[in-house]
């Protein structure tokens, strides 16, 4: 009888010792989670958007709440172990069966051990190589930003190819780590790694085709030093101040203000730079105007034209020519250099006006695009107008 009683004390004890434990753990979680709230909200005030604010308070109480919640269910199963082999070594029965689950846990513990140590050396090997393409990576990096915000002249580089120059070196430095590091990964000879690189080589030859494709554009523009960020170019796609050259796309705002993102293939294939002319490029416009008005009279009034819309440059000065002579007009072409490009569609808008005003003044008629003959009654507006 004193023997039972003893027992029953002592798996009592062990009970009560695994409830304070739980307590235990419980509290400490509590108050755990609570000061990664308060730290959450305090670190959320410093953000100005109040939606923001809220998404990045909610985000970090989430990842708080989980890895505490992770760690107070480990402790709790380390406290329920313990107390279920304590208990099966305090009943005779079940000693031998309580001995056996902790020589295979030590067991096991000693196996991680052993691997862990013996991986070490590799270990090694890798922080090392990490350790040298860090070392690549600062310093290279530091080269071209110092061309990128002009603090250094290259005669390679220019401030455009040395950002694209090192986005593409940090990619290159530690692909070549990765592919060094890889045989002394522990377990890099295990099956789940060989079937996770061939599936990640499968999805990246299926998805890069034109991914690869649009990448060399890019690169043949960027290094070509056909496109600069600031240009005005007109493509198959629309026409615009280049803002941005994106690894896949150029981003441009259009004379509406429009925000045009247009493929690097799309940009190569029909690039028209309005920015790269060296003393201006030029624009023209097109008449056409009958056989009986003299010509000289027609350079005059399109020159007078020209001369009456701000923007157009004096220098180089507006030219005319006779582009073709039609089977019943002429066809005459206006060329005139704007200050800005990009402000071609607004002042070819007030050259037209100008125009029309200039012919209409003179008792001209425009029959453009097509003149077919004298009609009965001159198409000039009244003079009121």
């Amino acid at each position: 009888m004193p023997e039972h009683f003893t027992l029953i004390l002592e798996l009592v004890a062990l009970s009560l010792g695994l409830a304070l434990w739980t307590s235990l753990i419980w509290r400490t979680r509590r108050g755990i989670l609570d000061r990664l709230n308060n730290l959450a909200l305090q670190s959320a005030r410093a953000i100005t958007s109040r939606r923001l604010r809220r998404i990045s308070a909610r985000r970090m109480m989430q990842i708080a709440r989980i890895g505490t919640r992770l760690l107070s269910i480990l402790l709790l199963l380390c406290g329920v172990f313990i107390w279920a082999t304590l208990s099966m070594e305090t009943i005779p029965a079940t000693r031998e069966a309580a001995h056996a689950v902790e020589r295979l846990l030590f067991e096991k513990i000693q196996a991680l051990g052993l691997a862990a140590a013996s991986a070490l050396p590799d270990l090694a090997v890798v922080a090392f190589i990490f350790f040298l393409a860090r070392m690549a990576h600062e310093f290279l990096n530091h080269y071209f930003l110092a061309i990128s915000e002009e603090e250094i002249e290259s005669s390679f580089f220019d401030p455009v190819t040395a950002a694209t120059t090192r986005r593409l070196v940090d990619i290159g430095i530690w692909v070549v780590a990765l592919v060094v590091a890889f045989p002394y990964l522990p377990g890099s000879d295990s099956d789940a790694f060989r079937g996770v690189s061939v599936l990640a080589g499968l999805m990246l030859s299926l998805g890069s085709t034109n991914l690869v494709g649009q990448f060399t554009s890019g690169l043949s523009l960027i290094y070509g030093r056909v496109l600069r960020p600031g240009d005005y170019i007109e493509t198959a796609q629309g026409e615009g101040v280049v803002e941005r050259i994106g690894v896949v796309a150029c981003t441009l705002r259009s004379p509406r203000d429009e925000y045009l993102s247009i493929p690097h293939s799309v940009v190569a294939a029909g690039l028209k730079n309005y920015s790269r002319a060296h003393t201006g490029v030029r624009f023209a416009t097109e008449v056409t105007i009958g056989y009986d008005t003299p010509w000289r009279q027609v350079r005059e009034l399109l020159l007078a034209a020209a001369a009456d819309t701000p923007g157009i440059r004096a220098d180089p000065p507006p030219l005319v020519r006779q582009a073709a002579l039609e089977d019943f007009f002429v066809r005459y072409e206006l060329l005139f250099t704007p200050d800005s490009p990009a402000n071609r569609i607004a002042l070819l808008g007030q050259l037209h006006a100008n125009i029309q005003d200039r012919f209409h003044a003179a008792g001209v008629q425009i029959m453009s695009p097509h003149y077919l003959g004298d009609p009965a009654q001159a198409k000039i507006p009244p003079r009121s107008s």
